[in-house]
């Protein structure tokens, strides 16, 4: 009885399957495309796939089709008919082969086999292995392994796959042939990720950057937010000076420039609160600028830049800063299989920029200047005792080069293992674990990240489920050197050591010269100081997918993340920053500061969409999503001093509370819902419109203002598909899109909107708490909304061998977050309003070109460039920001601040003019603020002299690769911006 239950089984598969290409219907609207593209059609639209000779298809060239609901076999019979060509079905795989199958008339003499892998280790079913200029062949099993049977002498093989290069392989004697192929790009670019809806790219009215798996390993750095950088210039990273290249900084990022103001209090404490970073999703859901740096990139599959407001409006009240949308490997079917990949990354300082003068130079000019001369004899006696030791140290040799005190070269080292295996239908799996340690050029300084994940899936008919695990541990350390910007400042005649090399503490004693004794930086290297941060996220994402009809797709998500963080800092009671401590403060030395948060998100949506088309020309998309999500977090600090000993570093060791302090700490609570619908209609594939319309909630704005509306509308032309184009055979691409669109961001304190109050913690009111008011409520504070718009191109020419992207673009923000000022009758100088716009515009290059595409001895050599351009500017900004602008400016302090005023871009540079020095005295010229000279340096002269932003930026790269051989070379420029040298 069992035998007969699984012979009817085999039985009613293969009858389902000879009839497969009788009852499949397809739709095709095609013109000028390659045999190979109406096959990839026909696959997406059915269950069925295709195994065919390359060289036997292309010889076709290319053809127009127009067909309507009719089955698969009826045309393949309208492709084949008049050609040499036919086809044949096995199970649901279709095989193309020449109409005269050619017989073997010798008897076979060799029998080779192999293996067909991806890059990654992977085999490779339904690869098609056949014999060069025959018909001969077969293809490759489930774990990508063949056999073939071939007539003795000199033959070559060709191994093909739909979104693969195609391999050709020298017999010779071997028997077994094993084959690593790569993926094709052009076959992967057919699909945008937006992270909610996947639209067809030749539709899609967005400006994006889509950046392949293949791209993120060929240009990778340290990590992912370095690699991205490497490849695409408008993922900008603003490079900062002042912290280099510490693996620990977390990094400014921006898409197509700024779009928010800091407040009146991060412009006082030159302190900037990362308001512009683009929205990160990951899988569908909000990841945090720290966790993408830690990411395990082995297992990102793809990366796309969501740039303008028909790409981003989707997004709603978080899309005005732009949109990475980061989509992780699935598991792939087959037997279990393992692969590991590891690497090295060497951080190498680079000081050629500084050139400073040695110690006998820095002493002549000090001397030249007038350094050592003052009207007071008495002063100038102590200053000319001053200079002879000076002259003995140097005249002894001491000449230090503090720059490369501090310095090392960093290596780090980077290791993933994953293994990964399933069935084509059913339950598939994958795990996967990282070891990364960055290595900082700064001593001591590192970052050392754990990922582990464990992906599951299961797929059954029309149902589908994925469920990903992932942990994530990380551990930071800080450079106990301190920061390098210490360094540049010291003088080459000081000396780190005494004669018997033990570490100075001061460098030169009190006196008239200095108002305190110069500390030196290497002591306090040499103590056993604490800056450990360490931090672990615990994330887990479920999603269910639906396929009731072919049309029809109802996908439901749900992610859940739990966060935990902690900082140590300590430092002993012999550190310099307690020297100064008089007689009665001694058991205040030695400061320990502890800080400790938790969080947990959770983010739900469902997804209903619906894709058809009608009349063979008008091709229809809707999309629903629905969202809603929370964050909360909370955490707390203490700072305790008075230790002893230096080497009872422990919290509980201390003697008290740091001086007139106290433990503090933070708690907030975000919510926000979403509904977003999206419209995407196409017209005989030459014009094509993008509809999208979304109502945000948010618990950050004033309560009468809790929702808002945003939308975009784009329009495009596929100018190539038009009847007049259809002779112009070196034309590839000819689009043209234009989109309009509203977007906002949320990127601000959970209750700024709301009344705060804090309660007072003396007696006054004997028996009863009082409080009192800090912040003044605004129940109309409403959201800061971007008016975007964007202007796009895309050629490609000579059968896609050169292709060019041109967009420009214009964002104006309105209703900015800023300061306000109030009468003082209220109690209150300020509360927080929608006082302010900044305007963004730019201009957007790419090219690439095949150099070399020779595929028959699998040579390839890509050349790539791109290009930006940006321009922004302060519209208008709140009386409070004015007010802080000029309180800076009184302060005093030579470095350069950041200050905003209309008219000027938002990283301009303010700073006195100098015209150097005057050779007749040796004393520097400045201009001041009415345009005289003097010899007076005064803080209020201060001036806008330019933008840290370069008016050019982009990337150079080069992909060569000869069969499983590649080099890979990227190269960044910048042309113009300022930089302040502060030394």
């Amino acid at each position: 009885m069992r035998i007969f239950a699984v012979c009817m089984c085999l039985f009613s598969f293969g009858l389902s399957a000879e009839t497969l290409a009788q009852t499949e219907k397809v739709q095709l609207n095609v013109k000028n495309v390659t045999l190979e593209t109406i096959f990839n059609e026909i696959q997406r639209q059915t269950d069925l796939a295709f195994l065919f000779n390359h060289e036997l298809v292309a010889d076709l060239g290319t053809l127009s089709l127009k067909v309507k609901d009719r089955s698969v076999e009826e045309v393949l019979n309208d492709i084949f008919q008049g050609t040499n060509l036919t086809w044949s079905l096995n199970g649901n795989m279709i095989v193309v082969k020449e109409r005269q199958l050619q017989q073997q008339s010798q008897p076979e003499e060799i029998r080779v086999s192999g293996t067909v892998k991806d890059e990654a280790g992977n085999p490779l079913p339904g690869v098609a292995v056949v014999l060069k200029g025959t018909t001969l062949g077969t293809a490759t099993d489930s774990e990508g392994k063949y056999t073939l049977a071939l007539p003795e002498g000199n033959h070559t093989l060709v191994f093909s796959m739909l979104g693969m290069k195609v391999r050709e392989e020298l017999i010779g004697t071997r028997t077994e042939i094993n084959v690593v192929m790569q993926e094709d790009a052009t076959e992967m670019d057919e699909v945008v990720v937006t992270g909610i809806f996947k639209k067809s790219k030749e539709s899609f009215t967005g400006s994006v950057s889509m950046i392949t798996e293949k791209e993120l390993k060929s240009f990778r750095g340290r990590n992912l937010i370095s690699t991205l950088s490497n490849i695409d210039p408008t993922f900008n990273v603003l490079e900062n000076n002042l912290y280099g290249s510490d693996p620990n900084h977390l990094p400014e990022l921006q898409i197509r420039g700024t779009s928010s103001l800091p407040t009146v209090e991060d412009l006082q404490n030159e302190t900037k609160v990362d308001l512009n970073t683009p929205l990160i999703i990951m899988d569908g859901f909000e990841i945090s600028l720290t966790r993408m740096l830690d990411l395990n990139d082995e297992d990102v599959a793809s990366v796309t830049l969501l740039k303008d407001g028909s790409a981003t409006a989707i997004y709603g009240s978080r899309g005005a800063n732009g949109v990475v949308v980061i989509e992780t490997k699935r598991p792939e079917p087959g037997k279990l299989r393992f692969s590991y990949r590891g690497s090295l990354n060497i951080e190498v300082p680079d000081l050629t920029d500084y050139d400073v003068l040695n110690a006998a130079e820095k002493l002549q000019l000090e001397y030249n200047a007038g350094l050592y001369e003052d009207e007071w004899a008495h002063f100038e006696m102590e200053l000319r005792e001053r200079y002879a030791k000076i002259q003995e140290e140097v005249a002894r040799g001491v000449d230090t080069y503090w720059l490369s005190k501090p310095l090392r070269t960093g290596v780090g080292h980077r290791h993933n293992l994953r293994l990964e295996g399933g069935g084509e239908e059913g339950f598939r799996y994958a795990a996967s674990v990282q070891y990364n340690d960055v290595v900082g050029v700064m001593k001591g300084s590192d970052r050392k990240t754990f990922n582990g994940s464990v992906d599951l899936m299961y797929e059954r008919g029309k149902l589908s489920f994925r469920n990903n695990l992932e942990i994530s541990l990380g551990e930071s350390n800080e450079s106990p050197y301190g920061s390098f910007n210490e360094y540049v400042r010291l003088n080459p005649y000081w000396t780190g050591y005494d004669e018997n090399g033990h570490v100075l503490k001061e460098m030169e004693e009190k006196t008239y010269f200095w108002d305190e004794a110069p500390a030196n930086p290497l002591y306090n290297a040499s103590l056993d100081l604490v800056n450990r941060s360490t931090n672990t996220t615990i994330t887990n994402n479920f999603d269910v997918e639906w396929r009731p009809l072919k049309e029809l797709t109802v996908r439901s998500r749900v992610g859940l993340s739990k966060m935990f963080s902690d900082r140590d800092d300590f430092k002993p009671a012999d550190h310099t920053e307690f020297k100064d401590y008089s007689d009665d403060e001694i058991f205040r030395k030695g400061r320990y500061v502890y800080s400790s948060g938790k969080g947990f998100n959770y983010d739900w949506d469902v997804t209903v969409s619906y894709a058809k088309t009608f009349k063979e020309r008008h091709e229809l998309y809707v999309g629903l999503n629905y969202n809603i999500a929370q964050e909360k977090s909370n955490s707390y600090t203490f700072t305790v001093e008075g230790f002893p000993q230096d080497n009872l570093k422990y919290l509980s060791m201390a003697l008290q509370y740091e001086k007139n302090g106290k433990p503090t700490g933070t708690e907030s609570v975000e919510r926000r819902i979403g509904i977003t619908g999206n419209v995407n209609y196409i017209y005989d594939n030459r014009y094509f419109a993008d509809i999208a319309y979304r109502i945000d909630g948010a618990s950050q704005f004033g309560s009468s203002k809790r929702f808002a509306p945003f939308y975009s509308f784009g329009i495009g032309w596929n100018i190539h598909e038009e009847k007049f184009m259809e002779n112009v055979e070196w034309l590839d691409r000819l689009k043209l899109r234009a989109s309009y669109a509203l977007t906002g961001s949320v990127n601000f304190e959970p209750y700024q909107a709301l009344a705060t109050y804090k309660y007072y913690v003396d007696d006054r009111y004997r028996y009863w708490f009082g409080s009192y008011m800090l912040s003044l409520a605004n129940e109309d504070l409403e959201w800061q909304k971007t008016d975007k718009w964007n202007i796009g191109l895309e050629i490609a020419v000579l059968n896609n061998r050169l292709k060019l992207t041109v967009d420009a673009y214009n964002n104006l923000t309105n209703n900015l977050l800023s300061e306000m000022y109030l009468p003082l009758a209220n109690g209150f100088p300020s509360y927080t309003a929608n006082i302010g716009k900044v305007k963004n515009s730019g201009l957007e290059m790419s090219m690439s070109a095949y150099a070399i595409r020779n595929t028959d001895k699998n040579v390839f050599w890509t050349i790539s460039a791109s290009m930006v351009h940006e321009k922004n500017e302060i519209v208008k900004i709140s009386e409070a920001l004015k007010a802080a602008n000029e309180e800076l400016e009184a302060s005093g302090g030579s470095n350069p601040q950041y200050m905003y005023r209309e008219g000027e871009a938002l990283r301009t540079i303010y700073v006195v003019p100098s015209l150097g020095i005057d050779p007749s005295n040796g004393k520097e010229l400045f201009v001041n603020r009415e345009g005289n000279i003097t010899y007076t340096w005064d803080a209020r002269d201060k001036v806008a002299c330019g933008s840290e932003d370069p008016k050019y930026r982009g990337n150079i790269n080069s992909m060569l690769s000869w069969r499983n051989w590649g080099l890979n070379l990227s190269f960044a420029y910048r042309l113009g911006g300022y930089q302040y040298n502060s030394t």
